[in-house]
């Protein structure tokens, strides 16, 4: 029987469950995807529509998830389980978590299937209830520097205001970033 997952929000950077998780964060997640530890630090206890989330599993994390609320529309950031416990549908029962208490549209970023572990990504979030969305999407530097990195926007669904909840993604998630 699977255990029940719970979503601890982090709201300062004082927070011992942020250590815990950071280096997960830093390794899951190449430098053009992420933020650095600093700013993550910053986002989380300056921007209150940025909720970055540990997750737990009798009282101890096995993962992060971070999302924005962005008004009509969510966007999840970042997802990553522990690796040694990985395979345990961790990550789909906070997928399942986050589907219960963010009702409406939730898009994501993934990298495009270049290779098995992309292709894999793609079809576990395909499982999970995304689809893909636009494929000719570039993220924004975290750093605002740079030309970006192509990616694909999937979703649980196609807003009929898709371009537009783009471009408030990139406005608020990605152009704020050079603030904090």
């Amino acid at each position: 029987m699977e255990t029940t997952i719970v979503l601890h929000r982090i709201e300062t950077a004082g927070d011992s469950l942020l250590e815990r998780l950071t280096p997960l964060y830093l390794e899951a997640f190449p430098p053009d995807e992420r933020r650095d530890a600093g700013q993550l630090a910053r986002v989380i206890e300056r921007r209150p529509r940025a909720h970055f989330h540990a997750i737990l599993e009798r009282d101890e994390p096995v993962g992060l998830l971070g999302w924005w609320e962005l008004r009509e529309f969510y966007y999840l950031e970042h997802l990553a389980v522990f690796p040694h416990l990985r395979r345990r549908s961790i990550g789909a029962r906070a997928l399942q978590e986050i589907a219960r208490r963010l009702v409406g549209t939730r898009l994501l970023e993934v990298e495009p299937p270049v290779d098995d572990a992309s292709a894999r990504r793609v079809a576990w979030y395909e499982r999970n209830g995304y689809r893909v969305l636009d494929s000719d999407y570039v993220q924004p530097p975290y750093d605002g520097k740079g030309t970006g990195r192509p990616l694909w926007i999937m979703g649980n669904e196609r807003p009929a205001r898709l371009p537009e909840f783009i471009e408030r993604l990139k406005r608020e998630v990605y152009r704020e970033n050079e603030h904090v």
